[in-house]
């Protein structure tokens, strides 16, 4: 397992904060979630150009904009799901996931943390965002596996 600590190894960028030269500052940020208001292909070059090492991005809306513009530049990318999105349809419609049980209803949560389940999904995922709570319950699962762990607070 690769923890990602949020703010240095798993960044959000939108315009807002495109060119901030603190993140620009930090030598490997190993994902970026891409975060714009505006998807075009400009804001895409500049990703490339202000973080050249970064080759894993994550997304969660605009994804058919997202996905032409990230092929043209060779960039792996995942799909986030988001709140009130439909667990099961939305992990079937997409290959590459960052699975964000946080963004989970109680429910579909209850249901992925029972342990087979869990061991079953990270064997399909190579993200996945939890808070620290879900986490220290779950590190035994974490620990045998090749993935990329966000935890949030």
């Amino acid at each position: 397992m690769k923890l990602s600590v949020i703010g240095k190894d798993y960044i959000k960028v939108d315009e807002s904060n495109l060119n901030d030269k603190n993140l620009i500052s930090i030598s490997k940020i190993h994902i970026i979630k891409l975060n714009f208001k505006t998807v075009n292909y400009d804001n895409i070059k500049t990703i490339t150009k202000n973080f050249p090492n970064t080759n894993r991005f994550v997304i969660s809306n605009n994804i058919r904009e997202y996905n032409s513009l990230l092929k043209t530049i060779g960039k792996k990318f995942y799909v986030e799901n988001v709140i009130d999105t439909p667990f099961i349809s939305f992990f079937r419609k997409n290959n590459k996931v960052l699975l964000n049980l946080n963004n989970l209803r109680k429910y579909e949560k209850d249901f992925i943390l029972n342990e087979s389940i869990f061991v079953d999904i990270l064997k399909n995922i190579e993200i996945v965002q939890i808070n620290r709570g879900d986490f220290d319950i779950l590190l035994p699962l974490f620990e045998v596996w090749n993935g990329n762990v966000i935890i949030s607070n």
